[in-house]
């Protein structure tokens, strides 16, 4: 059996087909490549700036060429220098084919020093609470019978300094605990000669 030949009308409708397919390919492959990822794990994700991932069980030439990790499979940020990880530090990749917690940032930010967040014969609230990083607040304030001098407020900025000197509570030798300022007086000691 031969083939009838085809008109011309026909042959530029089916030239045109193949077209309208090839563009829909070269359009649609990622969908199609997400398709696959649902069923089949994740897609690698970016490390936060100024840090990095952790893949367990991988070497090195094993890392550059993955696209997908399998379900279950967990990775693990890790930040440069002194810098630590503010949001979630591990993610799994999920059957839906997404990684835990998305809806939460990963941040490296700088900390600033602790000992700001102590004060001698003083409080610190410190907010949010969790490491020293920037945006970090403290708020300082002294125990009844001492001054503050100083900021009573310090931010941790995103050089990971305080934008402020640490204040210090300083004792009132006017104050007693009854809230009235106090007479110095000298007592003579029992030898009875004047201290």
């Amino acid at each position: 059996m031969t083939s009838p030949r085809r008109a011309p009308a026909e042959q530029c409708c089916e030239r045109l087909a193949l077209s309208v397919l090839s563009l829909i390919l070269s359009i649609f492959p990622v969908s199609v490549a997400l398709h696959d990822l649902t069923a089949g794990g994740c897609a690698i994700i970016r490390p936060p700036r100024d840090g990095g991932i952790r893949y367990r069980g991988l070497t090195q030439e094993q890392i550059r060429s993955v696209q997908i990790l399998p379900v279950d499979y967990e990775i693990e940020y890790i930040c440069r220098g002194s810098r630590v990880i503010v949001g979630p530090k591990v993610r799994k990749c999920l059957p839906n084919g997404t990684w835990t917690e998305m809806s939460q940032r990963s941040r490296c930010l700088l900390q600033c020093p602790h000992v700001w967040m102590s004060l001698e014969d003083g409080q610190v609230e410190v907010w949010p609470p969790g490491a020293p990083v920037e945006g970090t607040m403290l708020q300082y304030s002294c125990l009844s019978g001492f001054n503050l001098w100083g900021r009573n407020t310090s931010l941790c900025t995103k050089l990971g300094k305080w934008d402020s000197p640490k204040p210090v509570c300083e004792f009132d030798r006017n104050y007693t605990e009854s809230g009235q300022f106090a007479v110095v007086c000298r007592v003579a000691d029992r030898t009875g000669s004047g201290s």
